[in-house]
């Protein structure tokens, strides 16, 4: 639709963190595996979205801000840590929070995708649109679940700790 105005953003992540204790390694892993995982991508807090229509129900604006949020863990027993913890930690946050913003990165390619198929519908109504982002928004979860499988949720990416450390 050639006509169709789109204001679609995705802000950058707020990150967010969350404390994890223990006073070795093996504890602090301890406590990250009592957890769902280690760290969180979510764009789908805070979003905000509307469409404005004309007199015959077609769809002439779409307006959508995703505001993502990032969570990564504080190791509570970091200040009193040795060097080598200090520096296994370190690797592994490094590593987490790579792995986190690689998940906003498919995010905002996915918005992309939603932009090109909205411009390229022929028309646009109130259901189609919501069909469209359904699709948006399926297909966007294929690829961050796609992207934890084959990263092992970020251990083939460092997304570990070295409890010899």
């Amino acid at each position: 639709m050639a006509d169709l105005k789109l204001d679609i953003t995705i802000n950058k992540p707020k990150v967010s963190k969350f404390t994890v204790g223990g006073k070795t390694l093996a504890e602090v892993l301890k406590n990250l595996d009592k957890r769902d995982e280690w760290g969180l991508y979510d764009a789908t807090q805070n979003a905000q979205s509307g469409a404005k229509t004309d007199g015959d129900g077609n769809i002439v604006s779409v307006t959508m801000v995703l505001n993502p949020v990032i969570e990564l863990p504080a190791w509570s027993g970091y200040s009193s840590a040795t060097k080598p913890q200090k520096a296994s930690w370190d690797a592994m946050f490094k590593a987490l929070q790579a792995h986190e913003n690689k998940h906003h990165d498919i995010q905002v390619a996915c918005l992309e995708d939603l932009k090109k198929a909205l411009k390229a519908a022929k028309s646009l109504d109130k259901d189609s649109l919501k069909d469209l982002i359904e699709k948006a928004q399926d297909a966007a979860q294929k690829r961050q679940d796609a992207y934890d499988k084959s990263s092992g949720h970020g251990a083939k990416e460092g997304v570990e700790l070295d409890l010899d450390a």
